[in-house]
């Protein structure tokens, strides 16, 4: 009977140490899960307060684009303004001219 009692005591120390070694694994994949949290957590704090320093950067610079493209689109409307009642009198003209004094002639299309 030593030889099955050795047998057994030796099955039972194998399965300590299978058992010892799935609880080192799951012990250090915890850990290595939340190392990898952390990693994650200090990555993402970092990239949003370098996303912030940018835009604080080129933010003041936008207001100012945005600014001078204002000022530039209404100089461009006073200029289309000021041509409109320049040319309004001429317009007025041509377009009394060609009521009152019509031209007939065949149009482009129906010509052959």
């Amino acid at each position: 009977m030593s030889g099955v009692q050795t047998l057994l005591k030796a099955e039972k120390e194998a399965h300590e140490i299978v058992s010892a070694a799935r609880q080192y694994r799951t012990q250090r994949l915890k850990e290595a899960k939340l190392d990898a949290a952390k990693d994650i957590k200090e990555y993402k704090q970092k990239k949003e307060k370098e996303l912030k320093e940018h835009e604080a950067q080129f933010s003041g610079s936008n207001d100012d684009l945005e600014k001078a493209a204002e000022s530039e689109v209404q100089t461009e409307l006073v200029e289309i303004d000021k041509s409109a009642e320049a040319k309004k009198e001429d317009v007025v003209k041509l377009l009394l001219d060609a009521i009152t004094h019509p031209k007939p002639e065949l149009h482009v299309n129906a010509r052959a």
